[in-house]
């Protein structure tokens, strides 16, 4: 284990260069509102390393056991280009990532490619082993592993500190007008070749809603209505394996071909959306349809819900509404199968990884907004 224990210290000490330099001296990434996003992935990879540093010093996995550092690195991974994908947006700002941190970034990767193999080829054989963990420290110096274990500690105080911060940061209030929210709301936009009264009922109509939208399985009216004629919805997601999310939903206002105000929640316990507020905006042009949609929700499950939205349910909400958007447009264009092609779930598993990878959206196709300017009724969402 020996080879992995000196690759990982010197991504170590390289990272922790990295992240004093360029991240706090340099960039003051943690002091700028648009970069908020960026800085909880750095956070949860605080923790990440931590959890390597310590283990890597001390402790042998065994057997199933295995399957535990099968799970880290591959959240190390997801994280890793959580951040590449978040840079683009996060440092625009800056002028992009400096020359200086992007080589480091580059050297950084190939060292962890090697450690990850190193440690591969260190771990393989423990399969056969009975399952377990055992105290096993790699053979070299006492004074390194100290140092890497220091490494460990400190990364685990540093995690727990930057996620204080990023918390109190991103409730705070905004100072500037034209900042965006640390959490931005999530606005998609496309323009359709088709005509708005079209575009209405393939929205508007809930067996035409879910022909198009990955995010539900289902939507139907209930038989009760408010006191102004709307009837409540209900939503649900199937997920597999016999699991499925149920929400609700209800319009605000309606505004036939021109808005949609709507509000939506959950009180199934497996749903990360506790309640959110929308618009849904339709534009009549020569082209088409301006189809435009801005929506918001609060999270449950306090600051763990916040953290698990924000690094990964709304990215992936964001997505969704992407694809299901692109998805209209093409079935509005006159291509029939494109509800078909827009309710697999590997080709929006692959649509998702290629946007992570940094592929951006075809001209003419949905995309999503990283401003949005206050759309009329769509209120903050309370708390």
């Amino acid at each position: 284990m020996h080879v992995a224990f000196y690759l990982l210290l010197a991504i170590g000490l390289l990272g922790t260069f990295d992240v004093l330099y360029f991240h706090l001296w340099r960039g003051r990434l943690q002091e700028r509102p648009e970069c908020q996003r960026e800085v909880l992935w750095h956070t949860a990879r605080h923790l990440i390393y931590a959890l390597q540093f310590l283990w890597v010093s001390h402790v042998r996995f065994q057997g199933w056991a295995l399957g535990l550092l099968a799970v880290l690195y591959a959240a190390d991974i997801f994280v890793a280009l959580g951040d590449v994908w978040e840079e683009r947006d996060s440092r625009a700002f800056q002028g992009g990532v400096p020359r200086g941190e992007y080589f480091m970034h580059v050297v950084l990767s190939v060292l962890v490619g090697l450690y990850l193999m190193a440690t591969f080829q260190t771990v393989w054989g423990d399969w056969l082993l009975p399952t377990g963990l055992r105290v096993d420290p790699p053979d070299v110096p006492v004074a390194l592993r100290t140092l890497m274990t220091v490494m460990g500690v400190t990364a685990l105080v540093v995690f727990v500190k930057d996620l204080a911060r990023w918390l109190a940061f991103r409730r705070r209030p905004v100072a500037a007008p034209s900042r965006q929210p640390l959490l931005q709301r999530i606005v998609v936009e496309v323009l359709i070749p088709a005509p708005v009264e079209m575009v209405w009922e393939r929205t508007q109509e809930p067996e035409l809603h879910t022909a198009w939208d990955v995010r539900f399985t289902s939507i139907r009216y209930l038989p009760e209505a408010d006191e102004r004629g709307f009837h409540l919805m209900d939503y649900r997601t199937h997920l597999g394996f016999g699991l499925e999310i149920i929400g609700w939903g209800r319009y605000l206002a309606n505004t036939p071909h021109v808005r949609s105000t709507f509000e939506f929640g959950s009180e199934d316990w497996r749903s990360l959306i506790l309640r959110g507020r929308g618009v849904w905006l339709y534009e009549r042009r020569p082209e088409g349809t301006f189809f435009k949609t801005v929506f918001d929700y609060r999270a449950r499950y306090g600051v763990v819900g916040e953290v698990l939205d924000a690094l990964l349910f709304r990215p992936v909400m964001r997505l969704g509404t992407e694809w299901g958007f692109e998805t209209l447009r093409q079935w509005c264009a006159g291509d029939d199968h494109a509800p078909a092609r827009g309710r697999s779930r590997w080709r929006f598993g692959l649509f998702v990884v290629a946007r992570l990878l940094g592929r951006s959206p075809a001209p003419g196709a949905a995309r999503s907004s990283p401003t949005s300017k206050p759309c009329g009724e769509l209120v903050e969402v309370s708390s």
